[in-house]
């Protein structure tokens, strides 16, 4: 399953870039390199590197009532075998600190394709002990990005996510990142 899982993330890597082209719709697209499972809330069990993309789209008129925050889709892959990636949407607020200085935060959901069970004797003998346990298929999210406008165009940011579960399913280790991105403004 998880072959399938990284071939479609993947192919998702050339859409924002794609959509973007095509849609007046679309307003950023940011691609990063993540630390896999490094700090914060998660259970730090997993090792490697993540590779982030995401579509950022113009704030609907309808969302004014919520700070009009903006629609996000977007996927982190795991770049190290067996290790947990995720699909996700949701919404991000921005604040611009001055001319070049934002922070951001982003609110929403996540699918991954991490281990949920860990008393599955099917997948036990292919465990290692440092396995990541994430309980539910579906997520909560929430992303902290800060960063700085290099051009009117390009931006630079520290990025930071966090999946997890909220205690709904009987396993809940959750699931950090921590990173670098690059967006690019239309």
């Amino acid at each position: 399953m998880r072959p399938v899982w990284m071939v479609f993330l993947l192919a998702l890597a050339a859409a924002p870039g794609a959509v973007a082209a095509q849609s007046p719709f679309v307003e950023e697209v940011r691609f990063g390199v993540l630390a896999q499972s490094c700090c914060g809330f998660g259970a730090n069990k997993e090792d490697g590197v993540g590779i982030n993309a995401e579509a950022v789209f113009k704030s609907p008129k309808f969302l004014s009532i919520l700070a009009a925050p903006r629609p996000v889709v977007g996927f982190t892959a795991s770049t190290d075998r067996g290790a947990t990636s995720e699909f996700y949407a949701g919404f991000e607020w921005r604040y611009d600190l001055s001319d070049r200085f934002f922070v951001s935060t982003m609110l929403g959901g996540a699918i991954h394709n991490g281990e949920t069970d860990p008393f599955d004797p099917v997948a036990d003998a292919g465990r290692a002990d440092t396995t990541l346990f994430m309980g539910c298929r579906a997520h909560f999210r929430y992303a902290v990005d800060g960063g700085v406008w290099l051009t009117d165009r390009i931006s630079a940011s520290i990025y930071w996510s966090h999946i997890s579960n909220a205690g709904l399913c009987s396993e809940n280790e959750g699931l950090d990142h921590l990173g670098a991105r690059i967006g690019y403004r239309f």
